[in-house]
């Protein structure tokens, strides 16, 4: 996202975006993958909207835990702190970003996976490890309270793949008509890259900029930092 010092809000264009859409739209909820501290997930709870916020990163949770006691608003949010990933309870290494707190990526090759067996107290108050989960186990969250669609924001940092690759129910089960990408780290995994453009066309999303301008599938290496997944039957969220 952007950022500019005399801004008051991070990404404010898209959190207006998102906010315009959920008004014109009030049966849709909101899922706020790589929540960071919060900015997405409190506006859309201030609305009056439910919020299923995920982040791994503890301390970005605490500072949203934080925010939702301040404001009184524990019934409109369930935060998650897992990484999304396309296997359930595996135990990876965060890469640390100091001059990003919303910068940590998970790491994944062979030598990155903790074996489960090998987990011990220093390891689960590290912050730097986390705990997978698949992006379908968190259906039951929509299913129990009745919600049957929403927006989606995903901002992993390159680990967006794996949520589509694990969340194939979620997509089937769920009317999720827009997901707003980032795309800044993952088009330089080609692998990853053709995982996500498989995913959504198989299932006729357009992918278009934040400005509604449809992108071709063929240069995604260079599309813009991020992207915007339309479903095509819904022409009018541009």
């Amino acid at each position: 996202g952007t950022f500019r010092k005399n801004d008051t809000v991070w990404e404010e264009g898209q959190i207006i975006r998102t906010l315009h859409l959920l008004i014109r739209y009030p049966h849709l909820d909101f899922i706020d993958i790589g929540a960071n501290i919060g900015a997405y997930t409190m506006y859309v709870a201030a609305l009056g909207r439910f919020v299923l916020a995920v982040d791994c990163f503890a301390p970005n949770t605490d500072r949203i835990h934080q925010s939702i006691q301040i404001n009184n608003i524990a019934n409109r949010i369930v935060l998650v702190q897992n990484a999304l990933f396309s296997r359930s309870g595996e135990f990876l290494h965060l890469s640390a970003n100091k001059t990003n707190i919303g910068g940590q990526a998970i790491q994944v090759s062979n030598n990155e996976t903790i074996l489960t067996h090998s987990i011990n107290n220093s390891f689960t108050n590290n912050p730097y490890i986390v705990k997978t989960i698949t992006f379908d186990e968190l259906l039951p969250i929509f299913i129990q309270r009745g919600i049957r669609g929403a927006l989606m924001k995903i901002d992993i940092e390159g680990s967006e793949s794996f949520v589509v690759e694990s969340g194939g129910r979620m997509f089937d089960t769920l009317e999720l008509p827009f997901v707003q990408m980032e795309w800044f780290i993952v088009r330089q995994y080609a692998d990853r890259a053709k995982v996500i453009l498989d995913f959504f066309f198989k299932r006729n999303y357009n992918p278009t900029t934040c400005n509604c301008i449809v992108l071709n599938s063929t240069q995604y290496a260079s599309w813009p930092s991020d992207v915007c997944w339309i479903k095509k039957n819904y022409t009018d969220f541009c």
